[in-house]
């Protein structure tokens, strides 16, 4: 059988490879790495597995490098756990989970609140010999990182299954808390942005207004200025992502959607990772 059998110049013949893949996985025959032997070239040819981690991985990367024979995991951890926590093995993956805890460490949800699909959510906390044994002289830091029983505060919020898989759902100090006590992390919906075209980079806040004290969710975007012609004004700009947001919202609870936009000129304060600086985000 020839190593390439599909031209994936055409875009309409690389998903239908993909769909005839997928079917003949159901009946035990897999081809995927003769039939995209292509694709794999690009990474090498000899590619098979990657574990990602250091932020937020979108949980349709693992189907996509997946329909190419590249079994995608990711993977969960911090430098003061040394660093990993946890990891989505290869053989029993969950979509948009980081997997269970690693063997040398424990994980538990601190927290009351049960979210929408069933389980407590919380911050999650650790406790093993790869967690490190505090900062050096420096007794408030410690105080502020540690419960009083030892386990270390992450500060990321999550859920854990009934099997014990991790889920981060954002970062406790970003969390925008509504007027009827909801949660929200605005990291949940900036994901949702960033599948919209025309936006670029986005950051989801609270905005209270001074009068009646409502908390409104507002999204602030800078867009993707070169899918725009020239003589659009911001406004104009504005109203076509505004659209695409509305769209959006039909795919959140109502308590999720965003209910106004902001429009950025220029980009946000990054890291030296390319991480946006929240604090930074007025």
């Amino acid at each position: 059988m020839p190593s390439i059998l599909f031209n994936y110049a055409n875009v309409k013949t690389l998903r239908r490879a993909i769909t005839a893949t997928s079917v003949m996985r159901k009946v035990g025959i897999d081809l995927r790495r003769k039939l995209f032997s292509e694709v794999l070239e690009a990474f090498g040819g000899n590619l098979e597995k990657i574990i990602c981690g250091g932020a937020p991985m979108n949980p349709d990367m693992m189907k996509y490098f997946d329909d190419f024979g590249i079994n995608l995991c990711e993977g969960y951890g911090i430098t003061e756990c040394s660093p990993l926590i946890a990891v989505n093995p290869f053989q029993l993956r969950k979509r948009a989970s980081v997997g269970p805890a690693v063997s040398c460490c424990e994980t538990k949800i601190d927290g009351l609140q049960i979210g929408e699909n069933g389980y407590v959510t919380g911050e999650i906390l650790v406790k093993g010999d790869n967690v490190m044994l505090g900062y050096y002289n420096n007794p408030e830091a410690n105080d502020a990182a540690f419960t009083e029983d030892g386990w270390y505060k992450t500060g990321d919020v999550g859920y854990m299954d009934n099997d014990k898989y991790i889920f981060i759902t954002g970062r406790q100090k970003s969390v925008i808390v509504l007027n009827n006590g909801k949660n929200v992390f605005p990291e949940e919906i900036e994901e949702y942005l960033g599948a919209i075209p025309e936006v670029c980079e986005c950051v989801v806040v609270g905005r209270t207004n001074e009068e009646s004290g409502d908390v409104t969710l507002t999204a602030l975007i800078y867009p993707n200025f070169e899918l725009f012609q020239n003589s659009e004004s911001i406004s104009e700009i504005a109203d076509i992502i505004k659209n695409k947001v509305l769209i959006m919202n039909k795919k959140l609870p109502t308590f999720k959607q965003v209910r106004n936009i902001e429009i950025k000129k220029f980009e946000f304060e990054k890291t030296t990772t390319k991480k946006i600086k929240r604090f930074k985000v007025e």
